[in-house]
């Protein structure tokens, strides 16, 4: 019965509709999030750029990043749902992952941070980069055996 519903028209279409709104709604919060960093690089601007601190490196910076991941989530992620294959590509995720992650890193303030939350990132960071590592491989062996 799994395989009928799973594998069937109306589910195949299912998923373009899904992919579809996916698309739309993160097309709008790029264009959102465009505004916010417009808005705050603004801010910025009109207090003078000697008076640019912390604070607003990391609201702009960060809507900066936000906007990059949210467009590599787009073009990664969401072509790998509609390509037809029955999983989304882990590599894809992964990456998604590991940008978010370096997001987090550059707006981090670590003189604020508790040493056991940098930890934590450390943690993530290394993990993920560890978890990109395998997949790659694996798929890399996995063409090697296939040109065989």
């Amino acid at each position: 019965m799994k395989r009928l519903v799973f594998g069937s028209k109306g589910y195949e279409w299912f998923e373009v509709l899904v992919v579809a709104a996916l698309t739309v709604m993160v097309g709008i919060s790029v264009v959102l999030t465009l505004l916010h960093a417009g808005v705050e690089l603004y801010h910025v601007m009109a207090i003078g750029p000697s008076r640019f601190d912390h604070d607003q490196f990391a609201n702009v910076f960060g809507a900066f990043m936000t906007i990059l991941i949210a467009l590599e989530f787009n073009h990664t992620v969401l072509p790998e749902i509609s390509s037809g294959t029955a999983v989304v590509k882990v590599r894809a995720v992964i990456l998604v992952a590991l940008l978010a992650l370096a997001r987090k890193l550059v707006l981090v303030d670590y003189h604020n941070e508790e040493y056991t939350s940098l930890v934590g990132l450390a943690v993530l960071v290394i993990s993920a980069t560890a978890a990109y590592w395998v997949v790659c491989r694996t798929e890399r062996e996995d063409s090697i055996d296939l040109k065989r």
